[in-house]
């Protein structure tokens, strides 16, 4: 008997406990990919039921259900829309790569509002077929000598990447949880290789942010970049590191102090500002540039033009 009371003891605070973690952090994961695939397709994740939505996404893309669990379909979905390979490139990878061709530029909204574009220019009308095809007809017409040459590539960590900002920030008038948007400044080339066009938007986070008090206490803001590579959808993060405080420095010698020198006093590497006198709020103009760094090596998918 005071082996079956040990036995369950044990199961109760050590097996079973990690089973259930492991399942909720299997959800997680999950929704945290339908979250994704929703917001590359539509720009916003759908609240419904989690069948109801792999159901949906299954239909608009291929017509039909999948076969599998539904972790199953969903790591599909994910392959076939987000990340694909260099022999059979994703969807998103195919319409960012046939806008690049025809605009010259890849912008950030939903796959759903870029292929009826690309459809209007290329082919004068949008589509009734379904997402798959529709996408594969647009890169077929961009690219009609065969899919361009591709190929993986590692962006190092410590990449420089010049940002622009997309509008103002204050630690006075912005809260904890906001989202911002920012641009790359100009092109970053990894080994001669194109991985971040000018002007391909990033989505920013407002990680913290303290409302100066008038006389003891110094605003701060603290903000968190990520940027989706236009290609295969892989996200970067991009911090304030050494290499990035350098390049900053120049700025701050070719156009003044400003902004950069509340980032280059006072920056523990990730904080992004404190001001520097108490009562003071940080402040970011739409328009500052600045350099940041990609925070880990990342690999990508990119296509040799």
């Amino acid at each position: 008997m005071f082996s079956l009371i040990l036995v369950v003891v044990f199961l109760g605070t050590s097996v079973f406990p990690q089973f259930s973690c492991a399942a909720q952090t299997s959800q997680e994961s999950l929704l945290e990919d339908l979250t994704q695939i929703e917001m590359a397709i539509y720009g916003v994740a759908s609240e419904k039921p989690l069948v109801e939505r792999v159901e949906y996404l299954e239909k608009e893309l291929v017509g039909r259900t999948l076969p599998g669990t539904i972790p199953e379909r969903v790591k599909q979905l994910k392959e076939f829309i987000l990340l694909g390979t260099p022999e059979d490139p994703a969807v998103v990878f195919k319409i960012n790569a046939a806008q690049w061709i025809v605009e010259k530029e890849v912008t950030p909204e939903p796959l759903t509002i870029r292929l009826e574009n690309l459809e209007n220019i290329l082919f004068g009308k949008v589509s009734g077929e379904v997402l798959a095809m529709r996408a594969e007809n647009i890169f077929e017409a961009c690219f009609k000598e065969g899919k361009p040459q591709i190929e993986e590539v590692l962006i190092p960590a410590g990449t420089l990447v010049p940002i622009r900002f997309l509008s103002d920030l204050s630690s006075k008038k912005n809260e904890k949880g906001e989202n911002f948007a920012f641009e790359v400044a100009e092109n970053v080339f990894v080994d001669g290789k194109l991985v971040l066009p000018a002007g391909h938007q990033g989505i920013g986070e407002i990680i913290k942010a303290k409302e100066a008090s008038i006389l003891f206490r110094k605003g701060e803001l603290e903000l968190d970049f990520r940027i989706v590579l236009p290609l295969d959808a892989t996200t970067i993060n991009l911090t304030l590191g050494v290499e990035a405080e350098e390049e900053n420095k120049r700025l701050i010698a070719a156009i003044g102090a400003g902004f950069l020198g509340v980032i280059i006093l006072n920056n523990p590497i990730g904080l992004v500002a404190g001001a520097l006198i108490p009562g003071e709020n940080v402040k970011i103009e739409e328009g500052t540039e600045m350099f940041l760094q990609v925070e880990s090596d990342t690999p990508a998918i990119v296509w040799v033009q």
